[in-house]
């Protein structure tokens, strides 16, 4: 095997070893696990989910991910199905993505999943590789949309009773 095919199989794996942090980060609600799998520059074009969220800078979009995510219960994010496209120090991605979202509630079901792709622009840092850019699309979902308004409302109300 030569040195190029053996770096391009360890670069695969690598970058896909950042998919699965990220996924696990959001899972584990570790916001400081996930604010390592990008640059400070990014960019998160997540526009196929609302208007408002394309944001640039990773501490903005961690910040975002964190408002989002922590009321919920419990979510799973599953990412497949990955293609890597790597020149040199760059590489295009796109993978598979199913994120289940679960909030136990009194208005509807407790459940809302997500499914579509990922395209994701990676770089080589001295800290290994990491997302530069990344945008969703979702091509389906199903369950109660308005799960994420009912964990952020509830979250809220807790807030004000501390």
């Amino acid at each position: 095997m030569t040195n190029q095919r053996l770096q391009t199989l360890l670069d695969r794996a690598e970058i896909s070893d950042v998919f699965h942090r990220y996924a696990i980060s959001l899972d584990t609600k570790n916001w400081e696990q996930l604010r390592t799998c990008f640059t400070d520059d990014l960019t998160a074009d997540f526009a196929s989910l609302g208007p408002d969220l394309l944001v640039t800078g990773a501490d903005e979009w961690v910040a975002s991910i964190v408002s989002a995510l922590t009321g919920m219960e419990a979510t799973q994010h599953i990412i497949t199905n990955h293609t890597h496209d790597i020149d040199g120090d760059t590489a295009q991605c796109t993978a598979y993505v199913h994120a289940q979202h679960v909030f136990k509630n009194d208005l509807g079901d407790s459940h809302n999943l997500l499914a579509g792709y990922y395209n994701f622009d990676m770089v080589r840092t001295p800290d290994g590789w990491k997302i530069k850019f990344y945008s969703v699309t979702i091509t389906w979902g199903t369950g109660n949309a308005g799960l994420f308004q009912l964990a952020a409302e509830h979250l809220k109300a807790e807030a004000a009773a501390e």
